[in-house]
């Protein structure tokens, strides 16, 4: 009995002992790859690959050697966004070039910034050969499949491509900007560019990049120094995780890999950091009611005395009956509620609205402007703070006073208008807004 109590003292004084141990943190190591055998005619670059193996016009081809060869290459894309699928693409100092890969999540394998070496015929005996070929004129490399170029199984990535060293943002390539990208040729595809101070569409101001349901393609123009521009597709799939941020009437600086679809110029976007507002520039953020703005990742509404609101579209506005019918003469506290938006310049930034409002009582203030920085899908009221008074009843359709943006504290907000009347027998008019606009300048 004494031997087994003095044995179990022994067990717990060692457990004691090691728990007062700190444990560091693992190091992770990604060891340089050893080429110190590696004969430099056994190096190809991309340029290399695509010229003998596609020719320009040439179908899609095994890359055919009886040695191993390799591409010693950067990561320039990521999928960490949502927005590239199963494939990778890596640059070097020639080109650029997309590798197909039947992985998700490779981001977390091949982040930006790590170099890799791609063993052009594999590592392994009898591994099938790469193909070199291209997708409505963007070139790419794989697998055999069906005939063409399709994704390397997950199995046998490690066959085709080594981790040459930790992952730095040091070995990124700079991106190349408006005047440096080969717009009349295809030597610039899938390598990293930077499009700076390019504006989107009309038809693209205060919607989505992209939608639950279906990928976008907004076009962009891109300045250039001889005054014209260069028509781009921003093309964003409907699983990016970026896909309901606001597009504004505004300019800005978008990064990501210069693409093609046969003979349109593309632009993929990685991750939401690749999208920045334009220094200097005019900030406009604009919602035009000429077509009902209500709907997934648009504006709502919502009655907080009720499971009715009067607010609604009608003839190009969005419209609050108040108390003009007489089958609603009840209390009412009705909301209209923005998408988040996303603004820079607080300091000089103010909202304006067009509408138009007859009210009897010209000091009513049923008619209110609320904001709130919570981005919380459940609405709580008091998560809403006013933005300041309405002072302007127009009668017929006219600008609002300015509602400064100077109190909001977060650079992303949402708006409401709110109709908030708890005495029914004041006697007011329809509520009209056709624009609201946000604006800098």
């Amino acid at each position: 009995m004494n031997r087994l109590r003095l044995v179990l003292i022994l067990f717990v004084g060692m457990m004691l002992l090691t728990g007062c141990n700190k444990w560091s943190e693992p190091e992770f190591i990604i060891e340089d790859w050893d080429d110190t055998d590696i004969k430099p005619n056994q190096f190809w670059t991309i340029k290399d690959v695509i010229e003998k193996h596609i020719n320009g016009n040439s179908p899609d081809t095994l890359i055919t050697t009886t040695k191993i060869r390799y591409i010693r290459a950067v990561v320039v894309s990521s999928d960490e966004g949502g927005n590239c699928y199963k494939y990778m693409v890596v640059q070097d100092s020639t080109g650029a070039v997309a590798i197909q890969l039947d992985l998700t999540g490779i981001y977390t394998r091949y982040p930006v910034g790590q170099k890799i070496v791609l063993v052009c015929n594999g590592l392994q005996p009898n591994s099938p050969s790469l193909m070199i070929g291209d997708y409505h004129n963007l070139p790419q490399i794989g697998w055999m499949y069906q005939g063409g170029v399709g994704r390397i199984n997950s199995l046998f990535i490690d066959h085709y491509i080594i981790r040459d060293g930790m992952p730095s943002l040091k070995n990124i390539p700079k991106p190349l900007t408006n005047n440096e990208i080969n717009f009349d040729g295809d030597s610039d595809l899938n390598k990293l560019v930077c499009l700076e101070g390019v504006k989107f569409e009309p038809e693209a101001i205060g919607k989505q990049l992209a939608f639950n349901d279906f990928t976008t393609d907004w076009k962009i123009k891109v300045p250039l120094a001889n005054g014209t521009t260069k028509d781009v597709t921003v093309r964003t799939s409907n699983y990016a995780k970026f896909r309901s941020m606001i597009i504004q009437n505004k300019e800005y600086n978008l990064t990501g890999i210069f693409t093609k679809y046969n003979n349109s110029y593309q632009l993929v976007i990685r991750i939401k950091e690749d999208i920045v507002a334009s220094t200097n520039s005019e900030e406009i953020v604009e919602f035009d009611f000429a077509q009902n703005p209500i709907g997934e990742g648009k504006w709502s509404n919502h009655s907080q005395l009720g499971s009715n609101t009067l607010w609604a579209f009608r003839s190009s506005s969005m419209m609050h009956y108040g108390h003009e019918l007489a089958s609603y003469q009840i209390a009412m506290d009705d909301w209209l509620i923005s998408p988040i938006i996303e603004y820079n310049d607080l300091e000089n930034g103010y909202m304006r609205f067009n509408h138009q409002l007859n009210v009897t009582i010209p000091n009513y203030d049923a008619y209110q402007v609320y904001y709130t920085t919570s981005t919380a899908e459940t609405f709580n009221i008091a998560d809403w703070k006013s933005l300041g008074a309405l002072s302007s009843f127009p009668a017929t359709s006219g600008w609002s006073n300015i509602f400064h943006l100077k109190n909001i504290n977060a650079n992303k907000f949402r708006i409401a208008f709110r109709y908030n009347a708890p005495n029914p027998d004041v006697t007011v008019y329809q509520w009209k807004i056709t624009k609201v606009e946000f604006r800098n300048k």
